[in-house]
């Protein structure tokens, strides 16, 4: 129950006038007859009886209107001095999914110090703010719960319910105003199961830690001075003991914490627990092993994850893992796919085989082509700074290209590589060598659809010159790996990627299409770090000095501001560090100064994600600790790959602790006490948005295989799925939930595995260096 004042926000935005519904259900009424609920209430906490308001808001257009606390139960609004308008003064809860047809009943308690009115009403939370429903009542001394009644016209998932109390509703004041058991019932409503709570104050690595280097674990605690903690064994004897370092509040994941660092500890062992504090504060940890090969397993089922994204083959055994993962080859269809009317082209193109880009059926190229030059840049980097590269040789993957002399994570690559060659446009076609974008089906597909079952129609989508410049940049760096061991696949490779970097130079401004139904967009308005990507494995691949002159305008190159940004942010459309990373690791003519110079960006942005980590309470490299976007476990692993690269170039242990702190995260160090990697950790990823490993949709199906990391918290909660679990205003870190049906925070794709591959193979191999 809160018991000081909330935080009074401005409130600057005014609703237009309400556009009218069929009906004329903005002028409705409520009664104060007795009532009884009708359905079971979407809104959480109507009751005000959480330790926190959420997902409420409560907004004052000036703090000089008054101030609202919770108080015995109600939410009590203070009115100190009349306001103008009605939403000066404001109770919102959003978002809300309504859906066509549903008979909605809108419920709620009030009284007041002295007559006065409310307003409720369902609103669209975004221009032109289109009133649904709204309804104004008489509030006084009486308590009353006035019942009122809506039905939906459309499906839409951004309503808010809003409670208005300011500007001519207003009373005389000073007066009070409490509202209590406010519900938005639904007989249709299925109510989404939550993320379970965490099991435990103290979060851990819930796999375990590397000898030699960092090992710190979070407690969340509301005490202030440093507690007593112990590590014990699984016989639990007392390994090691100290004192917690405070913190203090975390706004990442809305706590206040305190830190152990018990990295001194280098003992192997398994089953190892912390163990905090005495009485009611006591808590203690999920097990952790530490030991050299705490991450020997998962370095491989990170990449076994592409073998069961394969299209075109069957998955089978024994490459499988097990029986559970078998299936027939999906989509045989793709060796002749044709042309959308939108990608204007008369042709068909065989783009079979490759990997489903994530819990879909599409192919995307832009993220086809990073998550191929991920998997090659962990052998370049091996390769060049490691000593466990040949972990990933011939008959080392398990996969069906085992037994062919050639290193098994080049063949995954190539897989996926293949497909998206097969996506550039014919010799002789207008745009030709341009790449398309993309190609998927012309609708969404439900959860389950096995792919050997998806008969929805599939096409090519535009030409974009993001996909084309992709293509060249992972098709260059596939030349120089496969030069000796399959000289016509390199020479292959190597024309179309001169092929695709020419036919941008001629159309550098091609961007992807916008949204379709069927497929995710992959939008990039700025391609100028692709342009600058692909010259530089071209130049890196050939020594041709137009690919250096290119590389050495870009902007991107040996930028004067913004270094941090240009050297670290990855991704499939921030891919400027990408060529940075293979001019520090592939020999080329740039000249012992110019790699220096890259070499140096590098650290420069290594240094600030080591920055923002120590000002996390659970030690993340996330620039916000206020907003976390779709993908955020992706930024995380990310800023991974650059840190860990920073180690390889100075072998400073502060770079390989900070890697550490990113996978930390993942497999459990955080506040859901939650290991986003399947098959990892006590409490772990089961139920990605995925159309096959769907159990939770059907019994027969199975859940996530081993390895397989998803998306991660997301405070935009952009799924119908997760908005009905009335999650507005989670601390960022919270924002999750391990259902199928939440797409924006648990889907799987094919780029996360990749950087997560990468992770795993470096602290494996610096692991086994201590």
């Amino acid at each position: 129950m809160l018991k000081t004042p909330l935080a009074l926000v401005s409130l600057t935005l005014l609703l237009p006038a309400a556009a009218r519904a069929a009906q004329d259900a903005t002028n409705a009424t409520m009664s104060a007859a007795a009532s009884k609920p009708e359905g079971k209430n979407m809104v959480w906490n109507g009751a005000f009886d959480a330790e926190h308001l959420r997902p409420w808001s409560v907004m004052f257009d000036a703090p000089r209107y008054g101030s609202a606390a919770v108080t015995s139960g109600e939410l009590c609004f203070k009115l100190a001095e009349p306001s103008r308008h009605g939403v000066d003064v404001v109770l919102r809860q959003r978002p809300i999914a309504l859906a066509k047809a549903h008979h909605y009943q809108i419920r709620f308690k009030t009284h007041a110090t002295a007559p006065t009115k409310v307003r409720a009403r369902l609103s669209k939370i975004s221009a032109p703010y289109t009133e649904m429903w709204g309804a104004t009542v008489d509030a006084d001394a009486t308590a009353k719960t006035y019942a009122g009644t809506y039905d939906g016209i459309a499906d839409d998932d951004s309503i808010e319910l809003a409670i208005e109390l300011g500007g001519p509703l207003t009373g005389k004041v000073p007066l009070t105003v409490c509202l209590d058991d406010v519900e938005l019932n639904d007989p249709e409503f299925e109510a989404p199961v939550a993320q379970a709570r965490p099991a435990s104050a103290v979060r851990v690595n819930q796999v375990g830690y590397l000898p030699g280097f960092a090992k710190i674990a979070t407690v969340a605690t509301k005490t202030a001075t440093p507690v007593d903690w112990q590590l014990v064994d699984k016989s639990g004897k007392v390994r090691a003991s100290g004192k917690t370092r405070p913190f203090g509040e975390d706004k990442s994941s809305g706590e206040q914490v305190q830190q152990i660092d018990f990295s001194s500890f280098n003992a192997a062992g398994k089953g190892y627990k912390l163990k905090v504090g005495q009485g009611p504060e006591k808590a203690e940890s999920l097990p952790f092993d530490v030991g050299h090969d705490v991450y020997k397993r998962l370095k491989h089922d990170a990449l076994a994850f592409f073998y069961l994204q394969r299209s075109g083959v069957p998955i089978k055994m024994p490459y499988a893992g097990s029986k559970a993962y078998e299936r027939p080859a999906g989509h045989v269809g793709d060796k002749s796919v044709p042309c959308s009317k939108e990608a204007k082209c008369d042709y068909s193109l065989d783009v079979s085989g490759g990997w489903y880009d994530a819990g879909d059926h599409g192919k995307y190229l832009v993220n086809g082509g990073f998550s191929v030059w991920a998997l090659q840049n962990e052998y370049e980097v091996l390769q060049k700074f490691g000593s466990t590269a040949g972990d990933f040789g011939d008959g080392k993957l398990n996969i069906p290209e085992g037994k062919n002399s050639r290193p098994d994570i080049l063949d995954e690559a190539r897989f996926g590589l293949e497909a998206l060659m097969g996506m550039q446009v014919p010799a002789g076609k207008p745009m030709a060598g341009m790449a398309h974008q993309k190609m998927h089906g012309e609708k969404w597909s439900a959860i389950p659809t096995a792919p050997d079952k998806d008969d929805i129609k599939r096409f090519l989508r535009p030409v974009s010159t993001a996909a084309t410049l992709n293509l060249a940049a992972s098709a260059a760096q596939a030349a120089r790996l496969w030069k000796t061991l399959d000289p016509a696949f390199s020479a292959k490779a190597l024309k179309a990627a001169e092929t695709a970097y020419a036919a941008a130079l001629q159309n550098p401004k091609v961007n992807a299409e916008p949204k379709v139904e069927g497929g995710g967009i992959y939008g990039d308005g700025d391609t100028a770090d692709e342009f600058y990507w692909a010259a530089t494995e071209l130049y890196i691949t050939t020594g041709k000095e137009n690919y250096k002159t290119d590389l050495a305008k870009s902007r991107f190159h040996a930028p004067k501001a913004g270094v941090e940004t240009a050297a670290g942010e990855l991704g499939w459309d921030h891919v400027a560090p990408a060529a940075k990373m293979s001019l520090v690791a592939v020999p080329s003519g740039l000249g012992d100064a110019g790699v220096a110079a890259v070499r140096a960006q590098l650290i420069a942005a290594a240094d600030r994600f080591v920055g923002t980590i120590a000002k996390r309470g659970y030690r993340v490299p996330m620039a916000s600790d206020v907003t976390y976007i779709w993908g955020s476990n992706g930024a995380v692993m990310s800023a991974a790959v650059v840190l860990g690269t920073a180690y390889n170039l100075t072998h400073d242990a502060k770079y390989a602790n900070a890697v550490i702190d990113c996978m930390d995260y993942l497999l459990g160090r955080n506040p859901l006490a939650f290991s986003y990697v399947s098959g990892y950790g006590t409490h772990a990823l089961r139920n990605p948005h995925h159309r096959v490993w769907a159990h939770q949709k059907d019994a027969k199906l199975p859940e996530a295989p081993p390895g397989s990391v998803s998306g991660g918290p997301n405070s935009t909660l952009q799924d119908p799925y997760i908005r009905k679990l009335g999650m507005s205003g989670c601390p960022p870190e919270t924002c999750y939930v391990d259902n199928v049906e939440s797409y924006s925070t648990n889907e799987v794709a094919i780029n996360w595995n990749a950087t997560l591959a990468w992770m795993a193979a470096f602290l494996d191999d610096i692991g086994h260096k201590k």
